[in-house]
């Protein structure tokens, strides 16, 4: 996905974790089409602090957030613990063609921050860009496995439309304008997916009845596994846990 500065499945983070899987019927018997997997990420610590932003660098970010502080997203956590942009996915998903969705996948730039941080799309599914700032962005996409790009973006431009022909893990975004602006990209062959909210809660529908191996991907934590089963008659649910990172 280039040199970077957060961690892979090579590097810091990575190992396989035992996750408690539990099932629970829903009463009424539930379609294949319908069973699927729901779950946590969750933080077993205190979280990394938050710095701020140096949006005075450029007085027109600083305008937009109203002069107010603004701090680092690379780790979000809510009081209870819950993780947010944790990206899960199946590892081994069931064997089938899926269409490619009409709508694209959209990446905002506002605020001068990416939203969404983390995402997934399905390749050759289209990726719409948008600068709704009033200032310049430049998009440049650190891909390892598709085509690298850095396209500037003036403000009041028509979306940029882009798509990925091969699959790739946290394929990284940054804008060279505003060197705090970072985004993650997951370019997948199925559709077996889902991101953690801020509560840190997620869900992957219509995961068929099986056995899988569910991956769960944070930017600075690292990388985890667990097994899952989903049954006919129930839909599965996962809980990871993230330790914080080293001091």
């Amino acid at each position: 996905m280039v040199n970077r500065n957060w961690p892979t499945r090579a590097g810091v983070g990575r190992g396989r974790v035992a996750a408690t899987v539990l099932l629970c019927a829903l009463g009424a018997a539930a379609s294949l089409s319908a069973a699927g997997v729901k779950g946590t990420a969750k933080l077993d610590g205190a979280p990394p602090k938050r710095y701020p932003l140096q949006m005075n660098a450029d007085p027109k970010c600083a305008a937009m957030h109203g002069g107010k502080t603004v701090l680092t997203e690379d780790t979000l956590v809510d009081p209870q613990g819950g993780l947010a942009n944790v990206f899960v996915w199946v590892k081994n998903p069931p064997a089938g063609t899926h269409p490619v969705p009409a709508t694209p996948v959209r990446l905002e730039q506002h605020g001068c921050l990416y939203t969404p941080r983390v995402q997934g799309i399905l390749v050759d599914q289209k990726l719409e860009i948008v600068n709704g700032d009033d200032t310049l962005h430049n998009v440049r996409a650190l891909a390892d496995k598709n085509r690298p790009f850095n396209i500037g973006q003036p403000p009041a431009t028509a979306p940029r439309i882009k798509t990925f022909t091969t699959p790739e893990d946290a394929l990284k975004f940054k804008c060279d304008v505003h060197p705090w602006m970072f985004a993650y990209l997951f370019v997948m062959e199925h559709p077996y997916f889902g991101v953690s909210a801020a509560d840190g809660t997620f869900s992957i529908p219509g995961l068929p009845a099986g056995s899988y191996t569910l991956v769960a991907w944070h930017e600075k934590l690292g990388q985890q596994e667990a097994a899952v089963t989903v049954a006919a008659d129930g839909s599965g649910s996962a809980a990871f846990v993230f330790k914080p990172p080293a001091q």
